[in-house]
Order: structure tokens, then sequence, then C-alpha cells
């Protein structure tokens, strides 16, 4: 298990929702390589609750810690149906492949 691995795990342990996804934020943005994970909010055109999600992330999204995309836009898509997203908003923690990072067991 990589050290990386070792912190993500970390941070997945954490209960608190707001303090889990800090910790994974500092991941992203302290990730150096060639293979550095990435958070994701998928959305979509038109949803409500896609429009709260992203407000509710915006200071990440502008510091680019949280990246945006559309399951309209092939990306978006292709991120969902490779991962099984069935369901938006949905924020996500990917690899350089954009396979979803889980936890350890």
């Amino acid at each position: 298990m990589t050290d990386q691995q070792k912190n993500i795990d970390g941070c997945f342990a954490i209960e608190d929702n707001n303090a889990a996804l800090a910790c994974l934020k500092e991941i992203v943005r302290t990730a150096t390589g060639p293979c550095r994970p990435r958070l994701v909010l998928l959305t979509q055109e038109r949803c409500i609750p896609c429009a709260e999600e992203k407000a509710r992330h915006q200071e990440a999204i502008d510091k680019g810690l949280i990246q945006v995309l559309s399951v309209n836009s092939p990306e978006g898509l292709e991120v969902a149906v490779k991962n099984q997203l069935e369901n938006v908003p949905s924020l996500v923690l990917l690899d350089c492949k954009d396979n979803l990072i889980f936890p350890s067991d």
C-alpha cells in the first residue's frame, strides 16, 4: 500500500463529512507524480441539487481542488458510465485513469 493510499484511507476513516472532505482536498492539493488523484463533482444541466452542490463547493472549485464535469459532456458521461455512477450530483475521488478510489480493505 502506498503512502498516498494510507492517507486516503485516513480521510475515509474520518466520521465527520466536512473534515473528511477537507482531508481529501488536502491530498488532492499536495499530490505529486504522474498519477494524481482528483475530486470530481458530476452534475447535469437544469439540475437544482447539482447547482446547490456546485455553489456549496465553489471556493474549492475556484481553487482547482474540485473539477466540475457535466454528465452531458463526453468526459463526464465516460466517467459516470465507467464507474456506474447513476446519481447526480456526485462528488467522487478518481485516480488518473478515472477509476473511483475506495478505501483499501
